[in-house]
């Protein structure tokens, strides 16, 4: 196994231009501090930022996004493909070795958040289309099943093509959403006064309460960060993704657009269909629903919201907070 890619010691990936291609770099954890060490040069700019976030999303818990990782290495060089292989490797061990992936998750995770520039490269990784060889329609990948007459042109007329839910695009003005709701919750436990980061109904509740309510906005972004869509773990990360949710696309859509990262993802007609989201996967639950309408609610109701679903798998106890 590469010293590179050590589990104890990779700590984030990063990508320096060179040319029309980039250097591959990991920052590594030593006994005499952060150090970085060059892993190799690729002629392809784009898919060594791209298997850099993968990396980095599978440091901080994503350990799906392996497989993809894997499935590009294939194309690269030999020693080049060797050492992005062991990197993987290695992180797979990690997330083997239960103890070992706790004891290093609220590093990595704390050394992303300071260098404050977010793992966007990774959204690249969500799909564009669900077309592809479909024996009822014929439609292929390329096609978008934009010209089919089965699929119609929202694409949702062939349920083997199906729709695609979270976009490219999608996730990044999601990640952005919950991000900002995360600082806005922040700033009323900092400053004392109110930012609507959270329901009316949360008004009177504590410093702590808010805290643990800004960092299931944290979560919920993280999991976009992994190549994961996000998907609620207790009450609290519920609400937090049923409030985002009813404000996201209102004031910013022109913001966004203008976004250089934003617009360097890969576009998709279903791009931002948060109506649809809504009504769909990211629909809010009948308790949910309940906190996100409500002006005021019992105080014995909030005693659920940071209790794992039954079944769920909660979040690591180490990840701690931005503040």
């Amino acid at each position: 196994m590469s010293n590179i890619s050590s589990p104890s010691q990779s700590q984030f990936y990063l990508t320096q231009p060179k040319g029309e291609g980039a250097m591959l770099f990991v920052m590594q954890a030593t006994p005499r501090g952060p150090e970085l060490s060059k892993i190799g040069t690729f002629d392809n700019r784009d898919e060594c930022q791209l298997l850099a976030a993968g990396l980095n999303a599978a440091l901080q818990g994503g350990a799906g996004v392996l497989s993809e990782v894997r499935r590009r290495t294939a194309s690269l060089p030999g020693p080049l493909g060797k050492a992005i292989t062991d990197a993987a490797d290695a992180i797979e061990y990690r997330h083997r070795n239960d103890s070992e992936a706790k004891r290093s998750y609220k590093t990595v995770r704390a050394f992303t958040e300071n260098l404050e520039q977010p793992n966007v490269s990774i959204f690249s990784l969500f799909d564009t289309t669900a077309c592809g060889d479909c024996p009822d329609c014929g439609c292929a990948v390329d096609d978008d099943c934009a010209m089919c007459r089965v699929c119609e042109p929202d694409g949702r007329g062939c349920e083997n093509c199906g729709t695609v839910e979270v976009t490219p695009r999608t996730a990044f003005a999601l990640h952005r959403q919950l991000r900002s709701l995360a600082d806005m919750t922040y700033v009323t436990v900092q400053c004392g006064f109110w930012e609507s980061g959270v329901p009316d109904s949360a008004e009177t509740q504590t410093d702590w309460f808010l805290l643990h309510c800004a960092r299931a906005y944290d979560d919920l972004a993280a999991d976009l960060l992994t190549g994961e869509v996000p998907t609620p773990r207790c009450l609290a990360e519920s609400v937090a993704l049923g409030y985002a949710m009813q404000y996201i696309g209102w004031n910013d859509t022109e913001f966004i657009d203008t976004d250089e990262a934003y617009r360097a993802l890969p576009i998709s007609r279903f791009d931002n269909d948060w109506e649809f989201l809504k009504s769909g996967l990211f629909a809010a639950g009948e308790r949910a629903r309940t906190f996100l309408t409500a002006d005021a609610m019992e105080e014995s109701l909030w005693e659920e919201w940071f209790h794992p679903y039954p079944g769920a798998t909660p979040r690591h106890g180490s990840r701690g907070f931005r503040c």
